[in-house]
């Protein structure tokens, strides 16, 4: 049997909250986030080589910050649940999630236990499964033929 964690300290709370918003500020494109568009470099009279060059920095300054957008929101919706006294909380248990764990990940909304059950049954549905970096579930039958 699972030993029953404690809820947070008052002191552990000021932790997770002031590492949450030195991680928002420490995000690269942050001034950015809210963008629908970014600047990207487009050089007129280039060979196709530095156009190749230029479209493949493009495509990874993209991603990168994508990828961004995405933890900006999920560090958005933690400090919302701080608002709402519920950041702590395993959204599928109920059940509090240890401090360590949130101060390795401190966007983490699910608890060590419930977290390793939902990646085990994410592992052993092929259909279905959910992408890790985007959020959304992602049919991988159609592929199969």
């Amino acid at each position: 049997m699972a030993e029953k964690v404690k809820a947070l300290t008052k002191k552990q709370l000021d932790v997770l909250k002031q590492k949450l918003m030195e991680e928002k500020t420490s995000l690269v494109f942050n001034d950015q986030v809210n963008a629908s568009n970014i600047e990207l470099a487009r050089p007129e009279g280039s060979d196709e080589v530095e156009q190749s060059i230029t479209d493949y920095t493009n495509s990874h300054l993209l991603r990168f910050r994508n990828r961004e957008v995405f933890y900006a929101k999920k560090i958005d919706k933690a400090l919302k649940k701080f608002d709402m006294n519920e950041y702590g909380h395993c959204t599928d248990c109920g059940d509090w999630i240890r401090f360590e764990r949130l101060l390795a990940r401190p966007t983490a909304d699910l608890c060590i236990v419930c977290k390793e059950d939902s990646e085990r049954d994410e592992s052993s549905s092929f259909s279905g499964r959910q992408s890790k970096s985007l959020g959304k579930v992602v049919d991988l039958t159609g592929l199969m033929a």
